[in-house]
């Protein structure tokens, strides 16, 4: 079995799969596309959060559980640091 030194995977995407990496193993171009994702990803989420801020409704609350989880799901998952994924990736860019 490989080792790696970051402690999460990333991802490559492929048509109809998605293949988790060592950071180690991802060229420059496969690193800055996971890190543009990464990204977006964030930037819409909080923009979700922000909406859902202008309009508190049920069904706005329940859109953003449906599409995010609800506290109980979310709260029993596995936590993954965002920052130390975020600074493996950019560790890795580095060497590229």
């Amino acid at each position: 079995m490989s080792t790696s030194h970051y402690h999460l995977p990333t991802e490559i995407k492929e048509p109809n799969k998605i293949n988790f990496v060592h950071m180690e193993c991802c060229s420059a171009h496969e690193i800055k596309k996971n890190l543009l994702t990464y990204a977006q990803n964030q930037i819409k989420y909080y923009q979700d959060i922000i909406d859902l801020i202008k309009n508190t409704d049920m069904k706005k609350i329940r859109d953003f559980e449906m599409k995010y989880g609800m506290y109980e799901e979310v709260s029993q998952g596995i936590p993954i640091d965002r920052e130390t994924y975020v600074a493996g990736l950019i560790s890795e860019l580095k060497k590229n």
